[in-house]
């Protein structure tokens, strides 16, 4: 029903290329006050200049422009609310159906579900972390402070799901519907969203940091987990909560140099082998499976495969 619900509106090919067109417009005019911010301490540092720009792509660290972590944090977040104001106010009209249909088919959005998917990744994710910093603790630092955590908490509590549900929006709810109902295939429409999904993330610090293949395993990989997870719930909830999670914690709990994220988290860490993180990001989207198989009663491997070897949908 998740991807059968996109028929009950307007799909012509015309209003997904504009609606695309009106969140790039978007993002862009949500980093103006990023980029003005920038721009300006430039101006006003004589030791800054046009390379620290270009390198920032490389270490979005807003704190060598003399801009507080958590000023940066939320601008940077800014570009995203943009993007959701577009989509939320938008979507409606382009499409003639309601903006809850990118999550869910029934009448209501279960919340429940966003907090199982937070919780229980949540909780994945940092016994993952713990086993990391078991295995190797020289690497990593404690940084905390209270006068800038707090800050950086709220904002990632409130506002950091904004950026995440957005990309989930985008990507496991419009394209995935649009492109479901455009090959006749969940699985095709599967394979094309979380190659784009990898497609945006190129141009991500990690990906300068640690190289372009290792870093799109894990790119595509999370596309795939995030659509699978969303196509066997038949639903969008499980997923804005999972990746939620996964930001909250590079947020919050343990950051690292040349992260697209760059907090005042509790720890830093000078070492972080992009293999490790993938496999074990893949070993955690087992684990969430295998839960959540048991949690929700999901159709079995054996309907799965099926679904995989028909791959239309009607």
């Amino acid at each position: 029903m998740f991807v059968e619900i996109a028929k009950t509106g307007f799909n012509e090919f015309y209003r997904y290329i504009i609606m695309m067109l009106v969140i790039i417009i978007a993002y862009n005019l949500g980093s103006l006050p990023m980029l003005g911010m920038l721009y300006s301490a430039i101006e006003n540092d004589e030791t800054l200049g046009q390379s620290d720009l270009a390198s920032f792509s490389e270490n979005p660290d807003f704190t060598q422009f003399g801009i507080d972590a958590n000023v940066g944090f939320l601008l940077l977040l800014l570009t995203f609310v943009a993007v959701f104001i577009a989509l939320y106010f938008l979507f409606p009209l382009l499409h003639k159906r309601p903006f809850k249909t990118l999550i869910t088919w029934e009448s209501r959005i279960d919340w429940s579900r966003i907090f199982f998917g937070f919780g229980v990744w949540l909780l994945i994710a940092l016994v993952m972390e713990g086993i990391l910093y078991g295995m190797h603790s020289e690497n990593y630092v404690l940084t905390f402070n209270a006068k800038s955590f707090v800050p950086l908490l709220l904002l990632s509590l409130f506002i950091l799901p904004i950026q995440t549900s957005v990309e989930e929006l985008i990507f496991r709810g419009y394209l995935l519907q649009g492109l479901s109902m455009a090959t006749k295939s969940e699985i095709y429409a599967l394979f094309i969203t979380s190659i784009m999904f990898g497609a945006i993330h190129a141009m991500n610090p990690e990906i300068h940091k640690f190289g372009f293949f290792t870093m799109q395993l894990y790119y595509i990989g999370a596309g795939l987990f995030l659509g699978i997870v969303t196509l066997l719930d038949n639903r969008l909830e499980l997923a804005l909560g999972i990746h939620a999670a996964t930001n909250f914690v590079g947020a919050v709990v343990v950051g690292y140099d040349g992260a697209a994220i760059q907090t005042s988290s509790l720890f830093k860490t000078s070492y972080l082998n992009p293999v490790v993180m993938t496999c074990g990001f893949y070993l955690g989207a087992c684990i969430f499976l295998f839960i959540a198989f048991k949690k929700y009663n999901w159709r079995s491997i054996k309907d799965l495969n099926t679904t995989i070897e028909n791959h239309s949908i009607k």
